[in-house]
């Protein structure tokens, strides 16, 4: 509906609203009986209108079926790299980030002596600065993966036909 200011449609004529089946799009459709949605009885796979669960799964890739190093020689990129990589990166990035924290929680102690409130300032931040700079690394890297996922699952669909 429109707003009545609008001068594109017309209003309405005044009386009782119009019933299913009238209007621009005609009556709708009629609905065939089919299954009930909803869990299945056990056993009655096969059985009225009750079929055969179809399931899909991915074909079965093994990342570790070729070498971190044969893997960059892949000029046909149907093996990943960063797939394999990406624990020890995040590993990587977990001490990283400690240690920078430990540095700012030490630096936190140098400043108490020299001005106590952002030395004490320092150090209440010290926990939030590593939590969020590990739960952006997490993120990122997940996200990254999540691409990988992707791109296998498009792959797998189109191989099955």
């Amino acid at each position: 509906m429109t707003h009545p200011s609008d001068p594109g449609q017309s209003p309405r004529p005044p009386g009782p609203p119009p019933g299913p089946g009238t209007g621009p799009y005609g009556p709708p459709p009629q609905q065939q009986p089919g299954p009930v949605p909803g869990p299945r009885p056990p056993g009655a796979y096969g059985t009225g209108p009750y079929e055969q669960p179809q399931t899909w799964q991915p074909t079965p890739r093994d990342p570790q079926s070729k070498g971190l190093l044969s893997a960059l020689f892949d000029t046909n990129f149907d093996h990943m790299v960063t797939t394999q990589m990406i624990k020890i990166i995040y590993r990587l990035a977990l001490v990283l980030i400690t240690l920078l924290a430990l540095l700012v929680a030490w630096y936190g102690v140098a400043f108490l002596e020299w001005n106590t409130t952002l030395g004490l300032l320092t150090l209440i931040a010290t926990p939030f600065l590593w939590i969020f700079q590990l739960l952006a690394t997490r993120m990122v890297l997940e996200f990254l993966i999540n691409q990988f996922k992707i791109s296998e699952y498009l792959r797998a669909i189109k191989d099955k036909d």
